[in-house]
């Protein structure tokens, strides 16, 4: 092979390597068995959380400051819902100050009307009125002001230290401010209120007739829930919460979903609408399938996975015996994972054998599994059969215990002891005594 010839070949084969080399962390990206998520696109803020193990499974932009939109009301919900639970069934009249420049989507409230104060939550959680969210405002805090006040301090008692209220409403104030993360707190408060759940996961209510207005039918503005206006959105797992717009916050969506023991809330900040579809429900519905898709209850420790064998001593029929969990060990985790790839098992034995008699389920060390540095649980080791003890071998086994037991081992040195005393004894009473009868002779 000519000189330029061998070059040729040797940068090819310095190419072929290098790009074998190049390949290999995107061949291992691939291998890995975390689920990957869905894309984020056409808003401004998501949060996807599981209620049941206090853990966010997919964020985008949580921290970056917003308008709320109608997400206000998640908050107005709560301090209400707090203050007034008891109260559900007190009688109020509606007074002009109540209606006081009440602005946006309203359920036609009129001064003297008298009303339920479950009649205002309703229409103010689950009918996203603006006139009952003032209504409440006055109700728990004597006005607006008052009640913008309280919402800022329990925003604060949450850890929302990047959100702050001006009206109860959500009408768009170039003050109000939060974050998606914000957000995620307040509504995870107010997805633990039974009373806040209940209410906003009606997909409607009839509000009876008053001394001035008619029965009244008020839907659910989460179109996850309600039918009313839009079929295309609904999904049947759905539950409470909240959802709305305004031209500057966009469409904005709050909330839960349960399904096979499994409660996720999910968020969007900021939703569009493409092609005659608003993207903060058809994400939501995206990012929801995701979560119960790839995500649930794994079995990663069975009490049938044998983990390893001790040996057994003093049985005449086995030598070994193995042991098994005691317990099994279910975590909620990634669906897709492969538990000989990504979990890691430990096991420790308490000593290096067992004597028969062995009973079955007796404890003879631990095993711990982990997910990455997770430690998904540590249990117990026990004997998955019972082992009979051979009493020949037992009787054998005492007898070489006692001939190695420091009494044996003392009376045996005691006796040589003895022995040799009595031999030497022996042999002087001998020797004397054969002197005397030479000296007699």
């Amino acid at each position: 092979m000519k000189p330029f010839t061998r070059v040729i070949a040797y940068l090819l084969l310095v190419l072929t390597v290098s790009t074998s080399l190049l390949s290999l962390p995107a061949a291992a990206e691939q291998a890995s068995n975390e689920p990957v998520p869905p894309e984020i696109t056409h808003a401004q803020g998501v949060y996807l959380y599981n209620l049941e193990h206090d853990v966010p499974l997919l964020t985008y932009r949580e921290d970056e400051q917003i308008y709320p939109a109608s997400t206000v009301k998640i908050m107005t919900g709560l301090v209400a819902v707090e203050a007034l639970s008891e109260r559900l069934d007190e009688r109020v009249t509606i007074t002009s100050e109540m209606l006081k420049n009440v602005k946006g989507n309203n359920i036609a409230l009129k001064a003297g009307e008298t009303v339920s104060v479950r009649d205002m939550l309703y229409a103010a959680l689950c009918g996203g009125y603006n006139d009952a969210c003032a209504v409440l405002a006055h109700l728990v805090g004597g006005s607006i002001n008052a009640f913008v006040v309280m919402m800022n301090d329990r925003a604060a008692e949450l850890g929302a230290e990047n959100t702050h209220y001006t009206n109860p409403s959500g009408m768009h104030h170039a003050d109000m401010v939060t974050t998606t993360a914000d957000t995620a707190k307040i509504a995870l408060a107010a997805a633990r209120n039974p009373l806040y759940m209940e209410i906003t996961s009606a997909s409607k209510y009839i509000m009876p007739a008053t001394n001035i207005t008619g029965e009244r039918n008020i839907y659910n503005r989460n179109y996850l829930i309600a039918r009313n206006k839009e079929v295309i959105y609904y999904y049947a797992s759905a539950r409470g919460l909240n959802s709305g717009s305004t031209n500057e916050g966009g469409y904005c969506l709050a909330t839960t979903a349960e399904k096979d023991g499994l409660t996720y809330l999910c968020i969007v900040m900021g939703g569009e609408e493409v092609e005659g579809k608003i993207t903060s429900y058809t994400l939501a519905r995206t990012l929801l399938d995701w979560a119960f898709d790839h995500f649930g209850y794994v079995t990663v420790l069975d009490t049938d996975r044998m983990v390893c064998e001790v040996p057994v001593t003093l049985s005449d029929k086995v030598d070994y015996v193995t042991l098994v969990p005691e317990t099994s060990v279910t975590h909620y985790l990634p669906t897709t994972l492969d538990p000989a790839v990504d979990l890691t098992y430990t096991h420790n034995i308490t000593s290096a054998s067992l004597a028969a008699p062995v009973t079955e389920g007796q404890v003879a060390g631990f095993i711990t599994v982990k997910y990455g540095d997770e430690v998904l649980g540590t249990v117990n080791l026990v004997t998955k059969n019972s082992v009979e003890r051979s009493e020949f071998l037992y009787v054998l086994s005492r007898i070489k215990a006692f001939s190695r037991s420091r009494f044996f081992i003392a009376a045996v040195i005691a006796a040589i002891i003895l022995t040799v005393v009595y031999i030497f004894g022996t042999a002087i009473h001998r020797y004397r005594k054969q002197q005397r009868y030479m000296r007699f002779k």
